[in-house]
Parts: C-alpha cells; structure tokens; sequence
C-alpha cells in the first residue's frame, strides 16, 4: 500500500471530504465528453450541416447488414476468420489476464454477445488512410469545408472509433466528491503536493486518485502539465518550468480505473478508453482550482499511456494541447500500416497478447484493414483545432515513422479548416522504445509553445518541417521536373495475354525468340526505374552473431565500384563452434560450399532487415537448412532512415526501387566473389516490398538461381479505379511509397503501362519461382495474381519447365509469421507455428541438387 493509500484511510476516518464545485464549476451531463461535450453539441445541431443531404446510412461506418442472407454471410466470415487468429495463443502468461471484466478471452466474449462481423462489402475499401474531410461512399464523397460540417463529422468519427477500437464511453457524471489526501512540500521546498481522492459516479463508487503539484514561488493561474502515476519525473520537469504538474492513477504501476466497467455496465470500454475517461475526470477537478489556467491543460504519456492521452484529447475539448509520445498500436500508428508487413508494433499482436487495451471488434478486421471505415488519423483529427504534437522514434520497433507522418499530413487538412496548421506537429526521437528526459523535455516546450509562454518568435518549425521529414516524398512534386518528356499516349494500350508475341506480332513458340525478346523487356524495366547513376551510397547491415551463427561484415571498398557493405550469417561448424570463433578466416569459413539466401525486407521503416524476432526467424530458417543467409537494410529503411531522405534530390531521375535493386545485385557481387559460397546456388527470399525487389532483380540477374515472393506483386495493367482506392496497385508503388514514380504516370491509364509482372515473371524462367498469394492480401488481389502467373506459365511451358514456377493461394491474411516469431522472442510458452516461413524456406531447400 503506499502512502496515498494510507492518507486514503486517515481521510475517510477525519471526513475531510467536500463536493467539487468550488469555483461555481459543476460537472453535468450537459459538459460530458460524448466526442465533443454535450453543450456544444446542442450549439452545433441548430446550424446548417454541409453534409446533411448524403447519405447517412451506417453502412459505409458499420457494415451493417441484418438480413438473412447478410447474417449467413458475417457467419461465413467469421468461421473463416477464426482459424487465422490463433485464439489459442491468447491464454498465455504473457498475455494479459483477462479480455474484460466480463469475459476471459475473445472466444468467450464472441459466445456471450453473438456478435458478427461487420458485411465488409458494405465497408468501402480505402488502401490509404480514410480521409477525415470526406463522408460518403468509401470516404470519397464531397469535401467538407466548413468547421459546421467538420464538427459533425467529428461527432461520426468519434462514434465509429469508440465502436470498432475503445468501447463506448459514459458521459460525464453529474457530480464529484473530493477527499484530500496527503499534503507535501516537494522540488527542493519550491512547491507544494496535495492528493486528492475523487469519487463519481453511481454512489460515487468510482474514484481516481490524483496529486497535483503547484509552484510556490510563483503567482498562478499556471498551465497544466498532465500525465499517468509511473510519469512523476516527467511532471517535476515541468514544475520546475512553471507548470502546476498533475500525476493521476490511471497506469499500469497504479490504476483506479479497473473497476469503472463495473460501474457503468451499459458501457463496453476497454482500459485504454477506461484510463483515458477517467483522465477526463481529473480535468472536471483541475477546472474547479483556482490556481489552474483552465486554457492551459496539456496531457502526455509514453507507450499505452501515449495511446490513452490521445483518446482522452480527442474526446475532451477542455485538452488544450496533447503529446502522445511513442503510443504505437492503436494510438497514432494506423492498423492499415501496422500489419505483419511492416514489422511495427502490430495488431494482430497487441490483440493477443494486449486483449484488454482494445475493444474485441477490432480484431475482426485483422486481414482487412483496409475496410476500417476510420483509423489513426481519424483519432488525430478530433484533436483539431487544440495542440498535438505526435512523438515517435526513428528506432522504435513498436511505431513507425513513415507512418506517423502519413497521419500528420492526413490530418493537417482539418487544422487547415481552423487556420491551425502550426498547432500539429511530429517530435522525432532517436532512441528505442524509451523515453529520455530530453524528449521530455521537447514536449514541455511544445506545450510552452502552444501556450504561447516564449517571449521569442518560436515556431512549430522547431518540432516538425514538412521539408525536413525523413520520408518524404511527393509525386506531384516529382512529376512536374522528372516526368517532363514523357509522352503517355506514345505507349500502346495492350492488356497481359501478349507474353508470347514478340514486336513484329508473330507468336513465340521456341525459347530463341523468347530469348530474343528479353533484353528489350530488361530495357524497359530498367527505363521504369530511371537513369542510375554511376556511383551511389552504401548499403548497410545490422544484427550479431550467435553461439551457432557465424557474421561476416561485408564492406570492401573497391575504386572501379560501389562501396557496399552488407552482412553476411553462415552456420557454424561444429569445430568452429569447439574453437576461437574470432579467428574464423572472413572469406573462407565453411569446409565446402554452401548455397545462399538473400533476405529482402518488407516495409520496416524503424528495423529495415534486423527487426526482433522478424529478423531474427528468417535467418535462422535459412541457416538451419545449411544455407549461408545476407542481408541488408534498403535505402530509407532502418539503419539507413537518413540515407532515404533526400534521394530524390540528389537523383531526381532515378528512384529508390532502381536503387534497391542495384544494392541487392551488389550483394550478390560479394557473395559470387566469396570463397564459401557456390555462386550457382543463390536465392531470394522476399517478403512484401523484399519480394518484388527479388523479382525485378532476378529478372534482370540471371545469377539467381531461383525466388520466392511472398505477397509481392499484382499485375499492374489489371487495375482500374475501385482497384486503385481499394489495394493501391500501382499507387502503392509511386504516389504512397514513392519507390518507383515513373509507374504512377501510368495510374490513370493502366492499359498503357509499358511493362507488368507476367513478363518480370516470364523474365525468370526457367529458373524456380514460387509466388505466395494469399486470398485476404489487400494489397495484391488474388484473382489478378492468379492470372498474371497462368499468363507467365507459358513461357516456362517453352522450356520445359512448367513444375518450377509454383503458386500458393491459401486463404490467409498478408503475413510471414512476424506475429507469430515476436509472440515466440517475447517468451510465449505455445506460440502458434510458423507455417508460412517453413513452407518457403522448404521451398528453397528442396531445390538444392
């Protein structure tokens, strides 16, 4: 019990209890916190709604279809859904205890409540973040651009986020009770600490305990500095700068909040949304204070807590300004960029092992992310037009950067509205998932910033430059100087049924004339990915070696060629291991031979190829099978974030895919050239964008010996407008990620694109290939993968070689075991097996002679 608890007791026996009101302030229902307070509310729904004459169904937020046939279908869905979630792996130590008061796990609540999943039909798909200023079909109605309009969006969104991610929140209670606690004299004697117990609710069984903590030697009203119980450090750091600091019990290290369910039973929220209503009650008392600049209240949290002080701000208008430092999965991170091909803090992870944080349906939208009919940047938005500035790391491998300043840049329109743009910004860290005291201190000046406490000109430029993001990159810009000379209506409309037709328009039937096409299909890759240069940066590795694994780092430099440094794993010897492992010859470190794997990486901004337990699995796969396994973080990944930030200044007619693919074929250099390795027997395996670098590189490498793409590629001339907004095709590539510009010339007028991947495909063969296209993969639509492979078969057909380009099309999400493998490195007693990465790297050890 510590010593709050103790005053607990004293107080209640002395009765110093009185009800809060002592400023004239009475918390009511008409001041609650529904998403934007009652009272305002009330203002908003007598003036002119802009979007009032859409249509205000709840299908397009819901997916609400309660019609026999629809509800056979959610079943459908449902039973097919279940499988892929591992619910087994829930009941772990690591996981946390219970799903909610009521219910053990998902399963049971599924039982209990006979909830469906949503008719995902009825949710328009958006590959991109759902734009906040849109209602309508698929996010794509009229613009709103009023701040009337805008405020009844608000009300939508935040009904929607409470529904799909938090649970509901109950209004504010109509009254509060207070009872001081201890009172202390703290910061060297220049403040003075009172605790506080408030009681609220039914029979004001529900309290949270607070200490609030304002300077002496200073005449208020002061601003606030608000954060959790495990925060303390951080509220002295503000104090010393003038702020009133307040700690409340809503963390894991003390939570009051855990018994609120209890007594609000009508309202389903889970602990982030627990913690950040009752949050929202220690505003209702710091408004009764008079020493409190009721103007002035910033609230902040690291992690879960970050995640928590952003509900709160969102919901809470009295939140003047809000710092959700680190707060990941479900805070600021979008679901949409936080699924297994990111390796970031992940859904479907927190959703097991973090069951409690998150109401139950947002799992059902694990593998369908792209139907969430609101999302990150949604959360953000609400705060608009108050104070936010988003913290995360460039090393954190629980966020990701690229994807924070998405959201920052989705949600700037809506400031824009309220001429606040310079009220959002992003902190960058370059730590872990940790939070220093100098990034604490960013965000005291943050809030001095939006309290327009500094006497100089400071700007928002101090925490966030458009200019200065790391990933930055727009293809509009792009276009206006890179895309000059570039006439579309001089490429010809053509579909992917003409593989076998060489320019002249004979048909191919012997592997000469396919041979004969070749070099000109290489040419027009190359075209795509622009004019290389003749020299470029390095390329970079990451992780160490093992009691069982051996490294070599690969950086020779040599004058006629790229300085390339990369890492290179193999599996010891058992007369290595019994000896000096250091004194292992870097060039010659296996008795024979062995073959290689080459690991490509998917879209991990913060941990490029070395990400925890995702790095950590596939190169043990490789080398428990005998194979030799690089590596290398790409450009803009990782350890070389930095190097990614100003490529295309440097080389605006190139693009960083063309950049990729030179640095793996570099890679394939060294390991030709190295003793140890049989230079006819190297592989890639690659992984969402990994796979279709591998592709394009080992169809202009005939080196490679073979390629498995997991989730890699859809044939782009397939795609049409609904495919464009739904999976991002081709956007994906130029407009969102900004790889390969040139493909997005091509976006609106698909038939014209000049290459695709059938013949990326047919530039393989013979060479084995396997492609892994998963049913629930968004990003690439299994239907047209299907089809792009059958169309390349025909050229494998030619040489005899049907059996080497094999496709697997199961009904799974875009995945490669990442949850599974970090359910696995965080100690998981039965984490569910790694059916995917065992099935590939089978693959290329079956095809070793």
């Amino acid at each position: 019990m510590d010593s709050d608890q103790h005053d607990e007791q004293r107080a209640e026996k002395n009765g110093s209890r009185w009800p809060i009101g002592r400023r004239g302030f009475v918390v009511s229902a008409a001041a609650g916190v529904l998403g934007l307070g009652a009272t305002k509310l009330a203002l908003d729904t007598q003036r002119d709604d802009p979007t009032a004459d859409l249509d205000d169904t709840t299908a397009d937020w819901y997916g609400e279809e309660d019609s026999e046939g629809g509800r056979e279908r959610r079943r459908e869905y449902l039973e097919k859904l279940i499988p892929l979630l591992h619910l087994d792996a829930d009941d772990d130590p690591i996981s946390d205890p219970r799903l909610s008061r009521e219910h053990p796990n998902w399963r049971a609540w599924l039982d209990d409540t006979g909830e469906l999943p949503p008719d995902y039909e009825r949710l328009p798909a958006t590959a991109g973040l759902p734009d906040p200023l849109r209602r309508g079909e698929g996010g794509y109605a009229d613009l709103i651009d009023t701040i009337d309009g805008w405020e009844r969006q608000r009300e939508r969104i935040g009904d929607a986020i409470q529904h799909w991610f938090y649970g509901s929140m109950p209004p504010a209670p109509d009254d509060m009770q207070v009872t001081e606690l201890r009172t202390l004299t703290v910061a060297d004697g220049t403040a003075t600490q009172q605790g506080v117990r408030l009681e609220f609710g039914p029979d004001d069984e529900a309290t949270m305990t607070v200490q609030v903590m304002v300077p002496e030697e200073r005449e208020g009203p002061f601003p606030v500095f608000m954060t959790q119980w495990n925060h303390r450090e951080w509220a002295y750091r503000a104090l010393e700068r003038g702020y009133i600091g307040v700690v409340y019990a809503g963390a894991d290290a003390r939570d009051d909040t855990g018994d609120y369910g209890a007594h609000y039973p009508d309202h389903d929220f889970q602990v982030l949304a627990r913690r950040a209503w009752g949050a929202q009650r220690v505003v209702d008392y710091l408004l009764t204070l008079e020493d409190v600049d009721e103007d002035r209240i910033g609230l902040t949290g690291f992690s879960r807590n970050g995640k928590q002080a952003l509900i709160a701000a969102a919901f809470d208008d009295r939140i003047s300004a809000v710092a959700p430092a680190g707060s990941g999965t479900g805070g600021a991170l979008p679901a949409r960029f936080d699924r297994d091909n990111y390796f970031s803090g992940h859904m479907g992870y927190h959703a097991c092992v973090r069951r409690s944080w998150f109401h139950p349906r947002w799992r059902f939208f694990i593998g369908r992310e792209n139907r969430l009919p609101v999302d990150a940047n949604s959360l953000v938005s609400m705060v608009a037009p108050r104070a936010c500035m988003i913290d995360v790391s460039m090393k954190d491998l629980n966020s990701n950067a690229w994807a924070i300043e998405r959201v920052y840049k989705s949600a700037l329109p809506v400031y824009e509205l309220y001429d606040a743009e310079d009220a959002l910004a992003v902190h960058y860290r370059q730590t872990g998932h940790e939070m220093p005291l100098a990034d604490v201190e960013a965000i005291v000046d943050f809030f001095d910033y939006a309290f327009d406490r500094e006497e100089d000109d400071q700007t928002v430029d101090d925490y966030v430059n458009p200019s200065r993001f790391n990933h930055e990159f727009s293809f509009d810009e792009w276009s206006k100087t890179s895309a000059a000379g570039i006439d579309l209506e001089s490429f010809p409309e053509r579909g992917i049924d003409d593989l076998l037709v060489d320019e002249n328009g004979t048909t191919i039937t012997t592997t000469v004339d396919w041979e004969a096409k070749k070099p000109a299909l290489r040419e027009t890759i190359r075209w795509s990915f622009g004019d290389q240069p003749p020299r470029d940066g390095a390329v970079v590795g990451r992780p160490d070696e093992t009691d069982t694994i051996g490294k070599v780092e690969q950086s020779p430099s040599d004058v006629d060629g790229p300085h390339v440094q990369s890492d290179l794993f193999y599996p010891r010897s058992q007369a290595e291991e019994d000896d000096d492992a250091s004194e292992t010859d870097a060039n010659t470190f296996a008795e024979k031979e062995l073959p290689a794997i080459v690991w490509l990486h998917p879209y991990s901004y913060g941990g490029g190829y070395g990400t925890g337990g995702g790095f950590r699995e596939p190169l043990e796969f490789a080398t428990d099978r005998g194979f030799a396994f690089a590596s290398l973080d790409q450009i803009g990944f990782g350890t070389r974030t930095i190097d990614g930030q100003d490529f295309y200044d440097r080389y605006p007619d190139w693009s960083t895919m063309g950049k990729m693919v030179a640095d793996t074929q570099v890679v394939v250099d060294r390991l030709i050239e190295h003793d140890s390795i049989d230079s006819d027997q190297i592989y890639l395996v690659g992984y969402s964008l990994g796979a279709t670098v591998g592709l394009y590189t080992a169809a202009l490498d005939e080196r490679i010996r073979g390629v498995a793409s997991v989730c890699g590629f859809s044939p782009f001339r397939l795609s049409d407008p609904e495919k464009e907004r739904a999976n991002a095709v081709i956007g994906r590539h130029s407009h969102i990620h900004g790889h390969h510009p040139r493909l997005g010339l091509f976006r609106d007028e698909p038939n014209r694109m000049p290459f695709d991947f059938h013949e990326v495909l047919g530039l393989v063969a013979p060479r084995p290939l396997l492609a892994w296209a998963p049913e629930l993969d968004w990003d690439h639509p299994q239907e047209d993968v299907v089809r792009c492979v059958e169309e390349a078969r025909a050229v494998y057909d030619l040489y005899g070689a049907v059996d080497a380009l094999e496709l697997r099309t199961p009904y799974d999400i875009n995945s490669f075991d990442y949850h599974e493998a970090r359910l696995r490195a965080a100690g998981h007693s039965n984490p569910p097996p790694r059916a995917r990465r065992e099935t590939v790297f089978d693959w290329v050890a079956e095809d070793l002679p």
